[in-house]
């Protein structure tokens, strides 16, 4: 392919992805349903200046020990079998207006805890029309938010592993060890003294992985033989949970 032809496909492709980032957006980021709660909803905000109309519907995505999401054609702890979404297409939404997409529990629920992910897709009218005179419609921008049912009272948490450093990347490993049947999300602070060093907000560990190992972007050469403090803090109020101090040595490359 011509570079600079390749260049110009790649420029259109960014530039229509961020027109159609700021045509909607959801009000929450992620649904949790409790045991004590059986219904839940989220608002489409029409933030275009015309007329939308967007698609509902749930997939299931697994996380692999990276952290990843990759969709999943099977899920041991799929939330689609208990729960039910409407509506499914939101039409015609109004300029600066909202459609509520309602969510409820259904079925039996076995204890523990499961998971789906509601992705809402904006329609619009393809730009050429079929000789039948219809309006097709296809999809494009696209957003993704979990939902959690959670049919159990235990619960979950992280705890630290080992901190070792990569022979390869020089990068900070370090291993984070889950308890419980749910999933997690904490923000992960390493620190020298008082001074900040590296930050992660919000990552998680989902039922379906025990560990995860978080290659960090510090060097080895730069942190021998200094003491580091690492803390998980919780998420909304950044309050600590758990807090580990170690200080670097050459046993730590690996």
């Amino acid at each position: 392919m011509n570079k600079a032809f390749f260049t110009l496909v790649l420029l259109f492709s960014i530039l229509t992805s961020q027109a159609w980032a700021s045509t909607f957006k959801l009000d929450r980021h992620r649904v949790v349903l409790d045991q004590e709660t059986r219904r839940g909803e989220l608002r489409i905000y029409n933030t275009s200046d015309s007329l939308q109309s967007y698609r509902v519907s749930l997939i299931d995505m697994k996380m692999d020990a990276t952290g990843s999401l990759k969709i999943a054609e099977q899920y041991q702890f799929s939330a689609k079998p208990y729960l039910r979404v409407g509506p499914r297409v939101a039409k015609d939404v109004l300029p600066k207006q909202f459609q509520k997409i309602r969510l409820m529990k259904k079925g039996k629920i076995p204890d523990g805890e499961f998971r789906a992910h509601l992705m809402v897709e904006a329609l619009s009218a393809s730009s050429s029309q079929p000789q039948n005179g219809a309006v097709t419609v296809r999809a494009n921008y696209k957003v993704i938010i979990p939902v959690f049912i959670k049919n159990t009272s235990s619960s979950t948490e992280l705890t630290f592993g080992a901190v070792a450093f990569s022979k390869d990347t020089k990068n900070m490993l370090v291993s984070l060890h889950k308890q419980g049947p749910g999933h997690t999300s904490a923000n992960l602070v390493v620190m020298e003294g008082e001074e900040e060093l590296f930050r992660i907000n919000q990552f998680s560990l989902y039922p379906e992985l025990s560990q995860r190992d978080m290659s960090l972007p510090l060097e080895y050469q730069s942190l021998i033989d200094k003491k580091l403090t690492l803390r998980l803090e919780d998420v909304e109020s950044k309050e600590l949970l758990k807090e580990q101090t170690v200080t670097i040595s050459e046993q730590m490359l690996k």
